[in-house]
């Protein structure tokens, strides 16, 4: 045992071996680091919720759509079943952004809603204040522990007062740590739900209306299955909720609070509630780093085995001086493992130094820290001592089963040259053109999908929110003060912008729902979008219905209508027909638009949104437009250009290229290390054969393309396997998309020929070093 224990002769063949030692630490450190955190975030992302002590008895009431429901449905539902053993209606998402006065200075805070139950569902830990009574009288509230920073500073949080509002109050009762790996989103401050009138009019929510605003969280008794009884409860809630009444609500269903997170939700109006995992997102970056790893051990496997003529002398020595095979391959395997060991630890401080960076690229906070467990150390050790079997595996059988005497002949090394490699280069080639290929598609189709024409305009147009402003006054201040700027041409006002798709209404009739998105703007808003009007009928009203195309014909007008039934909204004439635009962006599913243009001030008081046109340069307009609304609020800036929000709605789609076009660089990268070091040891075991086609008259220019158009044959068999799995895998992921790229024979083109030229530069200098060299010396050494 201590005879394979001493690893005094693997350093020396190490030390001897730069190049192959660099290569194998680099690709394995490499990888490994990639493993380590991706597999932090892919525990964060699984574990989301799961801590929870009373997880596995939560529900949260969905319509098999989204997630919303409306307050106070669960009291009733709690009054009405026995199953039932408390509820919590959480309202997040809602008030966000809200101006809070902090002495001289505004600031923002997201603020959420919900039960005094709701530290008896959520197990979030608390720095100050007790989950018993943080919640227990109306007026408490809870904050986190950034905004209790941002706030309160140094000063003790605790009892301190924040006024919301001329009706609100409230006094902290308690610091939580900032939410993660949660459904329910990080907000700032949180406090109970029966507060709800003070923030908005009390016919918003009365009878159960703006369905959808609220998610109702239920904790099942125990033994019991709550989710047999929807049908039951749907039945009732028929009888009463108007969402349920009317048809446009008509599913039930209790989705568990473990799987909430990657549910896939198919209406668009619930997303904003909760925050929502990506599971397809989560299995491309887990199979992703699993290729890396692979790249890694093949790189090793190839090394070494290629190194096998000049460790088999050291071996067969070993042999004869009585060594059994069974140590020699004990021996390999834990020199692999040592190998793996030392990675582990260079790819682990690797990990701690990039974590900021792959925090801010997943949008996740990436804690190593908590991964530090018992558990996890237990893991970690299995996890190297198997790559190290794996990996030293195919050396060790090879190495381990030469006889001494072809390895004193000679005829050993010969056996090794490549039988092995030559698959592999193959395969890492394979790999590496296709995350090429698919890089450059998702970057082909994001760009696609960004650029998309949305029939309106986009560009040069500041978003702000007009309902984060302090008061109604300064939003007719903050317009006139805009007007004055020499960098802006328009300023707009409306209740909705195409990209956030306004407010929905679901007009009910008697065989038929239809769900409208209706934007109500005045005239100048509707002139900076530059909606295109197919019909104006001049109308004299002051509120002008404007129906888009889409609406006629979900309305079954006739193009000359010229009025139409709203529904609860009554008969309005028809101020004319508008063309069809795109709500939020080209990969969201329609609805039906009706258009206000209003002339009414009144309407349009307190705008949730106020759109500007700018000139000139865009940044230095945005700086003027930001620093004339600190001005007047004292608020941070939070508007932003249309066309920005719209290619930040496809934040996971840039995100998945991102890691994708990382991890095709580092494929590239480790397999051409590999590559350069195999056609190295490749001409070394070639270097008689080449002397002696060189003494028998072959030219330096043949040499050289015969050395180079062996290792590039491996390209062009890889290029040819990859064509079906680029059709397959790229094809099947454009699939997702109504409007898409085609896929394009250049995309197959131009992901072979790059990796086909990466690897001729990688093996021309080897290759032309062995061709010109001296044929008397490679025979001499030989």
């Amino acid at each position: 045992m201590s005879n394979i224990l001493n690893f005094k002769s693997f350093f020396k063949f190490l030390g001897r071996n730069k190049g192959y030692t660099a290569i194998d630490l680099f690709g394995l450190s490499v990888s490994l680091m990639f493993v380590i955190l991706i597999a932090t975030y892919v525990v964060g992302e699984l574990s989301t919720d799961r801590y929870h002590e009373h997880a596995d008895r939560i529900y949260v009431l969905t319509d098999g759509q989204t997630s919303g429901a409306a307050y106070p449905l669960g009291t009733r539902l709690e009054e009405h079943y026995p199953e039932i053993e408390k509820v919590c209606h959480t309202m997040t998402r809602v008030f966000e952004n809200t101006p809070i006065r902090n002495g001289e200075n505004n600031v923002t805070a997201n603020m959420m809603l919900a039960d005094a139950t709701f530290f008896e569902f959520f197990n979030f830990p608390l720095v100050q204040g007790s989950k018993e009574q943080a919640l227990a009288a109306k007026n408490y509230a809870v904050i986190s522990e950034s905004f209790a920073n941002k706030f309160f500073g140094n000063e003790d949080p605790m009892g301190k007062t924040i006024r919301i509002n001329d009706k609100l109050s409230l006094m902290v009762n308690g610091v939580m740590k900032d939410i993660r790996n949660s459904v329910i989103p990080d907000q700032d401050i949180l406090f109970r739900i029966e507060n709800i009138n003070t923030l908005i009019p009390e016919g918003w929510i009365a009878n159960y209306n703006s369905y959808g605003m609220t998610n109702v969280f239920v904790m099942e008794q125990e033994g019991v299955d709550i989710t047999s009884r929807s049908k039951d409860i749907m039945d009732w809630f028929n009888t009463f909720v108007p969402a349920y009444m009317n048809g446009s609500v008509k599913g039930l269903s209790f989705i568990p609070l473990t799987e909430l997170y990657f549910w896939e939700q198919t209406n668009p109006y619930g997303f904003y509630a909760i925050e929502r995992g990506n599971w397809q997102f989560v299995m491309i970056l887990l199979s992703v780093g699993l290729l890396i790893l692979l790249f890694a051990v093949i790189n090793y496997i190839n090394l070494t085995v290629a190194q096998t003529g000049f460790r088999a002398k050291e071996m067969a020595t070993r042999r004869l001086l009585g060594s059994s095979r069974k140590e020699l391959f004990s021996r390999l395997i834990m020199e692999s493992t040592l190998l793996t060991t030392i990675s582990f630890l260079v790819g682990l401080l690797l990990a701690f130094f990039f974590a900021p960076f792959v925090s801010d690229l997943l949008q996740k906070k990436v804690d190593l820290v908590e991964m530090i467990t018992p558990l996890n150390g237990m893991i970690v050790i299995l996890l190297i001592a198997l790559i190290g079997f794996i990996a030293g595996l195919l050396p060790a059988i090879v190495i381990s089963n030469a006889k001494p005497i072809e390895v004193v002949r000679g005829t050993f090394r010969k056996q090794t040259k490549m039988v092995f490699s030559k698959f592999f280069i193959v395969f890492q080639n394979t790999i590496t053109i296709c995350l090429i290929a698919a890089s450059v598609t998702m970057f082909l189709q994001v760009k696609h999908l960004i650029n998309a024409p949305l029939g309106y305009n986009s560009v040069n147009i500041i978003d702000i929110k007009g309902d984060e402003l302090p008061e109604n006054q300064s939003c007719n201040t903050l317009v006139s003060e805009l007007k004055q700027l020499g960098s802006v041409n328009r300023v707009g006002l409306g209740q909705g912008t195409p990209f956030n798709m306004g407010m929905n209404y679901n007009a009910r009739y008697d065989d038929k729902t239809i769900p409208f998105q209706i934007i109500r703007c005045n005239k100048e808003y509707s002139d900076i979008l530059g909606f295109e009007y197919l019909r104006d009928n001049h109308v004299a009203d002051p509120d002008k219905y404007f129906l888009a195309e889409s609406s006629v014909k979900a309305l079954g007008l006739k193009e000359d209508a010229t009025d139409f039934d709203f529904s609860a909204w009554g008969k309005h004439p028809v101020a004319g027909i508008v063309k069809d635009f795109q709500l939020r962006n080209i990969i969201q599913k329609n609805s039906p638009v009706v258009l206000i243009l209003t002339e009414s001030k009144e309407e349009l008081d307190r705008p949730h949104n106020i759109i500007v046109e700018v000139n000139g340069d865009p940044f230095t307009a945005r700086r003027e437009v930001a620093a004339t609304y600190k001005k007047l609020t004292g608020l941070d800036f939070t508007g932003k250009f249309m066309d920005e929000q719209i290619e930040e709605s496809f934040t996971v789609q840039k995100r998945t290229l991102t890691i994708v076009m990382i991890f095709a660089g580092i494929a590239i990268l480790i397999s051409l290390l590999g590559l350069l070091a195999m056609s190295t040891y490749f001409i070394q075991q070639r270097s008689s054969e080449i002397a002696v086609r060189k003494v028998f008259g072959s030219t330096n220019a043949q040499v050289l393309i015969r050395l180079v158009k062996a290792f590039l044959t491996y390209v062009g068999i890889a290029f040819i396997i990859a064509i079906p799995l680029i059709w397959h895998f790229v094809n099947g992921w454009l699939t997702d998309y109504s409007y898409r790229i085609e896929l394009s024979p250049w995309i197959y083109v131009v992901a072979g020929m790059f990796c086909l030229i990466v690897s001729f530069v990688t093996v021309f200098i080897q290759s032309y070093q062995a061709a010109i060299a001296n044929p008397v010396e490679n025979i001499k050494d030989n």
